[in-house]
């Protein structure tokens, strides 16, 4: 069996995906395909602004300030949804045993209104502004497709159909994979694996023939334990990740023609 290099060739300032040892690719929707992580952020601080004033209401204690940088809530957005809300309440200093004794809901229940009232908010922005493919993202499914490689996006959030369909290249994709998917599989998510290996075993491949792209380093993580034969790391500036092979642009990764 060929095993894939865990580190992408590179020819000149590109990095190549050869689909002679690569059977699947897998991509996040957000960041590396989409510039969606920034609405994701807003949607999440649409909630905790709406959580803050309730829980000052009800509780009696000093509304927080509920703004938290803009770069460590895009961080968050690689967590699964729930994961994120926890995370957001810690930030915040709220102190969920209070909140459960004046609001009513269990912590658990607590955290499912925060990601319900995140998720439609993000469907709001979302069918508002729509969301842009990033640069090269097109070209590269085209690509990958034209050369025999299966195709499959991630998202730690929902509405991932929705999402790509906004971004023109849902038609490019097989399979998608989702927060929704790992409720409906009680799947955990990055740096958990279950979510990208959901993806490959949809895809039909196994992990050393498939190639991970992402942005995060939870995903790299996540990639790396699940076996993933190459991972090309598409970092958001500011945010190098370690773990994965060298640092690029997308529009630099390609699949020569001439292998196809």
């Amino acid at each position: 069996m060929t095993h894939l290099p865990r580190r992408p060739l590179r020819s000149g300032e590109s990095v190549i995906i050869d689909p002679r040892l690569v059977g699947a690719a897998v991509l996040d929707a957000d960041g590396v395909l989409t510039d969606s992580r920034a609405l994701r952020a807003a949607a999440w601080q649409d909630t905790l602004d709406a959580y803050a004033v309730q829980y000052a209401r009800v509780t009696g204690r000093p509304l927080h300030g509920s703004v938290l940088p803009v770069g460590h809530l895009i961080g968050l957005t690689a967590l699964l949804d729930r994961d994120t809300a926890a995370e957001l309440l810690r930030a915040y200093g709220y102190r969920t045993d209070l909140a459960e004794w004046h609001l009513g809901p269990s912590g658990a229940d607590l955290l499912n209104l925060l990601v319900g009232h995140s998720d439609r908010r993000f469907a709001e922005l979302l069918r508002a502004q729509g969301a842009r493919a990033r640069p090269g993202a097109a070209r590269l499914l085209l690509d990958l497709r034209s050369a025999g490689i299966r195709t499959a996006a991630v998202s730690t959030g929902r509405h991932c159909e929705e999402l790509l369909r906004s971004a023109g290249l849902m038609h490019l994709l097989e399979r998608t994979v989702d927060a929704t998917d790992a409720d409906r599989h009680r799947l955990g998510g990055p740096p958990d694996p279950a979510l990208h290996q959901l993806a490959l075993k949809l895809l039909h491949s196994t992990a050393g023939r498939a190639v991970l792209l992402t942005d995060t380093q939870e995903a790299v993580t996540a990639g790396r334990r699940a076996g993933f034969g190459c991972i090309i790391p598409l970092p958001r500036s500011g945010s190098a990740l370690s773990g994965g092979g060298p640092e690029v642009d997308l529009e630099s990764v390609t699949v020569p023609p001439g292998t196809w």
